[in-house]
């Protein structure tokens, strides 16, 4: 099985780190310009195309068109187009190439290089060996779960943009943390220990309890963590959070419209 990826940025890096151990699966790309990386670079989208089984769209929504116009009077037969690019629809892809080629759109996040990437899955060719095939390669890359594409403009907010949002809620931690003078290094390994310890209290404890039940296993009754929950909702600070969601949900809306 020949992997091609269009683009070689951070997400097909991403893609390539998390199955290059993979036995069977040969890699290529093409993009403007060659990179310093160890699989081999073709000169046009073209060439790409005759080696790869599977195609990756891996570039920004505004280059799409693009690419897919290249793709265009190519014989795509059999071989699959994975597409990552927020916003854009399997339907903008069937624009320009059809309905005959086998298109899966998925978004996953860059947690994908460590096998732990939360991606969903559609086709407009469900069922086949080939995209079948696709959703059990994403398995191993993380959970991969197949969705309407109706509800990718949510799960992109959620799960593609999701890392950026935690860790600029990390970040508030640790601006408050410096009150501490001590070095940021050190900061960021206290943080660490941190969110790696709540992932694991949360891991261990999901299946039994929902995750109230577990932050009120945490409070105590007038102490530190009550007086801070009550502020977080007093001022209903997570309604603006849900409005970080919902302004990144509204941005893939307005993308699929470009």
């Amino acid at each position: 099985m020949n992997y091609g990826f269009i683009g070689f940025g951070n997400l097909a890096k991403a893609v390539y780190q998390g199955l290059k151990d993979e036995p069977n699966i040969n890699f290529g790309y093409f993009s403007r310009h060659k990179k310093e990386v160890e699989i081999p670079f073709f000169e046009s989208a073209k060439s790409l195309a005759e080696f790869a089984d599977v195609l990756w769209l891996a570039i920004k929504p505004q280059d799409l068109a693009g690419i897919l116009e290249q793709l265009q009077p190519l014989d795509l037969s059999g071989k699959v187009i994975v597409s990552p690019v927020a916003g854009k629809s399997i339907a903008f892809i069937e624009k320009y190439l059809g309905t005959d080629p086998i298109i899966v759109r998925i978004m996953p996040n860059l947690a994908i290089a460590y096998k732990k990437s939360v991606t969903a899955f559609a086709t407009n060719h469900p069922g086949l060996e080939q995209t079948e095939h696709i959703y059990e390669i994403l398995g191993k890359l993380g959970k991969a779960v197949k969705l309407d594409e109706n509800g990718f403009d949510l799960f992109t907010s959620v799960f593609g943009s999701g890392p950026a949002f935690i860790l600029s809620f990390i970040q508030i931690f640790k601006n408050k943390m410096r009150e501490f003078d001590l070095p940021g290094s050190l900061l960021d390994e206290l943080l660490l220990e941190l969110t790696q310890g709540t992932t694991i209290y949360f891991a261990q404890n999901q299946k039994d309890f929902s995750i109230e039940e577990l932050i009120k296993n945490i409070t105590s009754k007038g102490g530190t963590t009550q007086a801070g929950l009550d502020y977080y909702r007093n001022h209903e600070i997570g309604k603006l959070f849900e409005g970080v969601l919902e302004a990144a949900k509204n941005r893939s809306i307005e993308m699929s419209k470009d």
